[in-house]
């Protein structure tokens, strides 16, 4: 089976997936001590880089990086993609439940099947559709009815989604032309670039807080291993193999795993129809899990 590079590809896109659903539950750890969304970004990043830097150096030593075109390529979407996304998202959670933020933030797939379209002409495996059509319906029940003080978190999870679709199209033609460690210092790098920068400059409604407890640097810690270089290095590792389409469409399956979370450890509502919205997102991956793993079987079958 992990012979299979569609399945392997699916599976690192559900490992990724879990790693972001859990997050949350981190996050609001540390808040709830004195953090705040943006000094858990900063902290974030810097670790991610640090940590990724180091196991570099032991591994493969701090020489050979990309050309310089394609280092800032990849900076670029550290410091301006991934930097726009890790703000929306974390700042919505001050007005969402996490399990609502994730809900909807996951309409962004289609647009990634959408941009990969139009800008690479990227054509779509015609597969992509009925999964993308359940996995949406799916999202669109998990989302529990609105109410008038939470547009805000609306309107940003909505840039966020934007700001992720496009990054992740961007680094799904990037990312393959240098090798994955390197291609994460250079994103990470970016990033925390954009938050340090902030950070100094100090602008007024822009708090980056995070207090020296243990409270708050443990969770750091995890954000900044479990749920950056994990996370997104795994992402990447399955996108490599299967696309960013299909790619999004499993991330989907975060969704799911940040409803649990917050069910089993922040005591949020789960109610009846996000448990079907829920059951229809799984419905989603499985099917694209079975056509991969007949499609793989299948071209092995070919003479060659």
């Amino acid at each position: 089976m992990l012979k299979n590079r569609g399945v392997l590809g699916v599976l690192f896109g559900l490992i990724s997936a879990t790693l972001y659903g859990i997050t949350p539950i981190f996050v609001y750890h540390a808040t709830d001590h004195g953090a705040d969304s943006f000094g858990l970004m900063c902290s974030r990043y810097i670790i991610a880089v640090v940590v990724l830097l180091v196991y570099r150096m032991f591994t493969t030593g701090l020489g050979k990086w990309p050309t310089k075109k394609l280092s800032l390529k990849l900076f670029l979407l550290g410091a301006i993609g991934l930097y726009s996304n890790s703000i929306c998202m974390f700042t919505a959670f001050d007005y969402l439940p996490s399990g609502l933020a994730m809900v909807l933030f996951y309409f962004y797939p289609i647009l990634v099947v959408i941009f990969g379209w139009v800008f690479f002409r990227h054509v779509p495996p015609k597969i992509i559709w009925p999964c993308l059509a359940i996995t949406l319906l799916g999202v669109a029940l998990s989302a529990s009815k609105l109410s008038g003080g939470q547009a805000k978190g609306v309107a940003i999870i909505v840039f966020g989604a934007f700001a992720y679709a496009i990054y992740s199209v961007l680094a799904a033609a990037s990312m393959p032309k240098t090798d994955l460690i390197s291609g994460l210092i250079l994103i990470f790098g970016g990033a925390g670039f954009s938050f340090v920068v902030v950070w100094l400059l100090d602008p007024p409604g822009l708090p980056t807080t995070m207090p020296f407890v243990v409270d708050v640097w443990l969770p750091a810690l995890e954000i900044g291993v479990v749920g950056t270089i994990g996370a997104m290095g795994i992402f990447f590792a399955g996108m490599n193999l299967i696309g960013a389409s299909k790619s999004a469409v499993i991330q989907t399956w975060e969704v799911l795993v940040a409803i649990c979370s917050g069910v089993f450890f922040l005591n949020q509502s789960f109610s009846i129809r996000q448990l079907f919205g829920a059951v229809l997102i799984l419905s989603g991956v499985i099917v694209l899990l079975r056509v991969e793993a007949k499609q793989n079987n299948a071209d092995i079958l070919l003479p060659t």
